[in-house]
């Protein structure tokens, strides 16, 4: 066992340095020494488990301090030292999620479109129309996706009030 090799060659070298050289932690030898076992309860493996459960469940974006929080919530006494060397022996590193901003067209601007001036919106002068098909509006938004991607939901509408129609009823699919 790797404390006894320690132990036996502790004459001929400190024990700070045979720890050093042989990746053993100085905490655990003595506590070895000690008579204290050098393993992982079986509590802190319960522990090891909840933590990379929760982990898990948020997608690799939790950190110590959240673990921390939600354990505590769920009413397990954890610390967030804790939490944090359980994450370590566990390789867990949370990840940080690039913000993603859609970039729309900003129409506030005033210069037009390649040097043109801007043109007038036909729709502001024009009274309401009077029959469905006449004139459509349609709006494209934005929507986040749990996975961290994004889709693009697009809407047509009729400007008489009428309610978005299904693109198939809409006679703008073709067919």
């Amino acid at each position: 066992m790797l404390y006894d090799l320690i132990d036996s060659l502790s004459g001929d070298f400190s024990i700070s340095t045979l720890c050093t050289v042989l990746g053993a932690s100085r905490t655990a030898y003595y506590r070895y020494k000690r008579g204290g076992s050098h393993r992982p309860t079986a509590r802190r493996e319960e522990k090891k488990l909840l933590v990379e459960r929760v982990f898990g469940e948020h997608k690799r974006r939790y950190g110590s301090r959240r673990i921390v929080a939600e354990l505590r919530d769920q009413g397990y006494p954890v610390g967030r030292h804790q939490v944090r060397s359980l994450m370590k022996t566990s390789g867990l590193r949370p990840i940080q999620p690039k913000s993603f901003v859609p970039r729309t067209t900003d129409s506030t601007h005033g210069k037009g479109i390649a040097g043109r001036p801007v043109p007038p919106n036909l729709l502001l002068d024009q009274p309401p129309p009077e029959a469905p098909d006449r004139v459509w509006v349609s709006d494209i938004t934005y929507l986040p996706l749990a996975g961290g991607g994004w889709c693009y939901l697009a809407s047509w509408m009729d400007g008489a009030g009428h309610p978005v129609v299904h693109q198939e009823d809409s006679g703008l699919a073709g067919g």
